[in-house]
Parts: C-alpha cells; structure tokens; sequence
C-alpha cells in the first residue's frame, strides 16, 4: 500500500514540476507533523528557542502564515514587527515574535521567507520553520516529527485518514525525509510513537493585555464570579481539562475553530454578553490572546509550557554543533556572501 501511494504522490509532484531547493547559509530546523491538525508544534518551538537563546544563539523563525486575509497576504516575504495583526500575518507566527521576540518572517514560499529574514537579521545562526516537513522547498538538516495522544489514527493518508504522508515516512518523497538528523517528539502523556516525549503543563498563573497578573488558585475569589474559558485551537477540549485538573470549576467552556478568526471571537463575547457581567472573567489561550486582547483585553491568557527531555536537548545541541561547523566552511561571520544572489 505505501508504494502505492508513494508512486501516487511521486506522479502528482512530477505533474506540478520540479522544485528547485536552494540550500541556505545557515541551519535550518524543520518542526511539523505528519498527523493533521494540532498537535503542540508551536509551543514546542516556542521550548527550543528558549533553550538555545540561553545558549546565545541568534534565532530566527520562518512561518506560512495559515488563516490570514486580504488579497495574497503572504506571497511576499514579511518580517514581523510589533504593529501587526493576527489576521495579516497569522496568530501563531504573531504569537512566537510576541512571546520569544525573536525575528520571524512570513510567506507562502518558506525559502524565500528564510532568505528574506537572513537578508535583514544577517547575524541569525539558526532558522526554525514551524511546520513544513511536506515542504518542497526546503532542505532542513534537523527535522522534529511531532505526535500527541493520536498517534497516526487509523494509520491512512487524507482524505480516508488523518495523515499528511504515510508513517513510515517514504524516502525521497520530500527534501526532508533526507535530513541528516531527525527526531520524533510526543507531546502526550500516553506516547503512540517511537521517540522522545515531553512533559506539558500550564503556567500556574494568568496575565493579561492590561498588565495584571493573577495566580490560577486565585481567580475565583468570589461566589458570584463567573469563569469562562475559551479555546480556537486544535485540541480545545485539551486545554479545558487541564483547567480543570488544576482545580478550577469552569462555568463555560466554549470551543472555537482552529486559527479562528476574529469575528468569531466577537459573536461569542456578543452571545455570552460580557460587558453585562463584569464579572465573568474569561481564560483563553496564549495563541487565542494574540486575536482576543485586541476586542476584550481584559481576558487572560495561560501559557502552555513544555519541558524537553535532556536527552533529546543534548543530541539536538550536538547535531546543530556539526551543522554550524560545515556551514562555516562556505559562509562568512555575517551570510552576506550567500544570500543577496
């Protein structure tokens, strides 16, 4: 069967014709997942950035920009500044330049985002896309494999199942499945997956557009106070029963689309009638706050925070290690002579 299809996609990619990959300057690693829908990429790159600006690593993130609006808002390469709008640049782009502050650039073709970032951050060691492991334009030398609970479902490719490619992956089927080292993490607590697994919890307190901070134990201080959560993600079931394992009583839970849109955000607060109640208080997610803080910025936010494996942190520093040392061979301290061509 996996022939089958592997000769049924090769077939396909020949028909939309050949791919030119370039490769880049600097290292590149690619974080996806071949199971659709959500499966806590974003924040394990949010994890990875952390652990390697502690190194002192100059970062950058590359991104497609998925639910954004207007005419091609992504054909163009765009970097990420403070005045944009998740609806132009994409929430989870918007929130890893918010939480990280490290410089992120959005388009339709990745590689062309990854040579624009380089040409204005010159000093980036290292380029993150989120998500692309289907890309064909991209040559990654490290690739993360991300699995949850899910595993591969019912083990099929779309539209019969949930899978982007078939599991094993099949060689030569995308520049990425020649990556010298990958890795497969999972972010669930019941591994389906041979690989590593990460722990994942929420911060202990909220914060919000405002500025306030408030300890999760100490939201409901009051009888009558009314605590509603809400989620556009692509588990939202999942955030709301690690609300509730923290001991909150959740009077509402409200699920929104994935990547949803702000109009969205607006006919819920208009049903749920939030400016008659003051004080309902309302939870959401870090990658919901970035699109709900602009119309109710009183709403906080709970971060989801992953914990990485030592073991996997020791080989993904080693691998890069041997990476940067090949890409000094041909690259000077800035990447100029590579990328303006």
């Amino acid at each position: 069967m996996s022939k089958l299809v592997w000769f049924a996609l090769r077939v396909n990619a020949l028909w939309r014709g050949p791919h030119h990959i370039e490769i880049l300057p600097v290292a590149l690693l690619v974080v996806g997942n071949v199971y659709v829908g959500g499966v806590g990429k974003t924040p394990l790159v949010m994890a990875i950035i952390d652990h390697f600006k502690n190194q002192g690593l100059q970062l950058g993130v590359i991104s497609k920009a998925y639910a954004t609006q207007g005419p091609n808002p992504s054909q163009t390469p765009r970097l990420l500044s403070p005045q944009d709008q998740a609806s132009e640049v994409g929430d989870e782009p918007l929130l890893i330049f918010q939480r990280t502050g490290v410089p992120v650039c959005v388009g339709l073709n990745r590689h062309l985002a990854a040579k624009h970032l380089l040409q204005l951050h010159p000093e980036v060691q290292l380029i993150i896309s989120d998500d692309g492991l289907q890309n064909n334009s991209l040559a990654p030398e490290m690739t993360l494999c991300v699995f949850d609970n899910r595993g591969l479902g019912n083990g099929w490719t779309l539209p019969a199942g949930p899978l982007r490619e078939v599991w094993p992956r099949i060689a030569g089927l995308h520049p990425s499945q020649s990556a010298p080292y990958q890795w497969v993490m999972n972010t669930g607590d019941q591994p389906q997956i041979s690989g590593f697994a990460c722990q994942r919890s929420l911060a202990k307190e909220a914060h919000n557009a405002i500025g306030l901070r408030v300890k999760l134990d100490q939201l409901q201080t009051h009888p009558t106070e009314k605590l509603i959560a809400l989620a556009g993600v692509g588990q939202p079931d999942l955030f709301f029963m690690m609300l509730k394992d923290l001991g909150l009583e959740l009077d509402q839970c409200v699920a929104l689309s994935d990547h949803a849109k702000l109009q969205e955000y607006q006919d819920v607060l208009k049903k749920l009638q939030i400016t008659r109640h003051p004080n309902t208080k309302i939870l959401c997610t870090e990658k919901d706050a970035v699109k709900l803080w602009t119309i109710c910025p009183q709403a906080y936010a709970v971060a989801l925070r992953i914990s990485l494996p030592k073991e996997f942190l020791d080989e993904l520093d080693q691998a890069l290690s041997r990476v940067m040392q090949k890409k000094r061979a041909f690259s000077n301290a800035t990447n100029t002579d590579m990328i303006n061509r």
